[in-house]
């Protein structure tokens, strides 16, 4: 079974976030394990674009961007899948180079 995270960022677009975590939702049997990390921002943006705090609804393990104890921060972890939505350029130019 798959252990998933799912890493939500600031960028404008947390519609696509909702609509994964909605989708992972209807998959339970794909997965064993789903892990979501928001930024403060990503939070703040998903309440001023979606007008709810609906991200606390899903049956998750959360973490914050800081929390380096989250199981998936270490390679021993064994997470299949890690899915970042949104996901700026900047985001992803920082994935790209190892520094973020």
């Amino acid at each position: 079974m798959n252990k998933v995270v799912v890493a939500i960022t600031g960028a404008s677009g947390s519609i696509y976030a909702k609509v994964l975590l909605d989708k992972l939702m209807l998959l339970k049997n794909q997965w064993h394990e789903l892990g979501i990390v928001m930024s403060k921002n990503a939070q703040e943006v998903w309440k001023v674009e979606l007008g709810n705090e609906s991200y606390k609804d899903y049956e998750a393990n959360y973490f914050e961007k800081t929390d380096f104890s989250a199981p998936f921060a270490s390679g021993s972890a064994k997470y299949n899948v890690m899915i970042i939505a949104p996901c700026s350029m900047g985001t992803l130019g920082r994935i790209a180079a190892g520094i973020s």
